[in-house]
């Protein structure tokens, strides 16, 4: 399962993130009304996020991975660990390049930035949920790569609708996040929510079942 954020999202969330832990640092310390720092970047150079900006978002979404965890297992009625696998910069082309065909990915509406991002659900998990939800034992090997039926892509919304709300909730104690605008996409080809050659974070997270 991987989750990405372009341009916009890096830049006002980022900033959201970095101001509120200076808030905190503040109240520790008893200093006066902390002032904010604006870093520039440069979007053509890989190193885009600074190490520990990319550790901050991973922290920040290990509390993400523990309400999946919470979700899937609900959903599919038996103990599901979520852990964070990494949290990365890539070009958005290899990024899409890295997608299954046909995939499973939403994308989405990102406020208050109005960016956009892109959750994508591997296939064999989404073949795992369907399979174990419809009374299987949540079997997903040597189911070959598919379209989703109408009946499947139904259920894959109803537990997409509980993530968005579960990714909603993490940045909640830094900043609300309104996602709205979401769309099922399985062809990568048509995704195309930013330049293939911007720079975007990668979150990926590994299910185990």
């Amino acid at each position: 399962m991987a989750d990405i954020l372009s341009k916009d999202e890096i830049d006002d969330l980022l900033s959201a993130t970095e101001e509120h832990m200076g808030e905190g640092k503040e109240k520790r310390k008893g200093e006066q009304a902390q002032q904010r720092i604006v870093t520039s970047y440069d979007f053509k150079h890989p190193a885009r996020v600074n190490k520990d900006q990319l550790r901050t978002l991973e922290n920040l979404h290990d509390n993400f991975a523990r309400l999946l965890s919470s979700t899937f297992s609900g959903a599919m009625r038996s103990v599901v660990d979520v852990d964070t696998a990494f949290v990365d910069q890539t070009t958005y082309a290899e990024f899409i390049m890295s997608l299954s065909n046909p995939s499973c990915s939403y994308q989405f509406t990102l406020g208050p930035t109005s960016g956009q991002a892109i959750i994508d659900f591997a296939m064999p998990v989404v073949f795992a949920f369907v399979d174990r939800i419809f009374g299987g034992k949540g079997a997903s090997q040597g189911v070959e790569a598919r379209q989703l039926t109408p009946i499947e892509i139904g259920v894959i919304n109803r537990i997409t609708k509980r993530v968005i709300e579960d990714l909603e909730a993490t940045w909640e104690p830094i900043l609300r996040v309104e996602i709205t605008d979401i769309e099922l996409e399985t062809n990568p080809e048509f995704m195309q929510i930013t330049a293939a050659s911007e720079i975007v974070i990668l979150m990926a997270f590994e299910v185990k079942a």
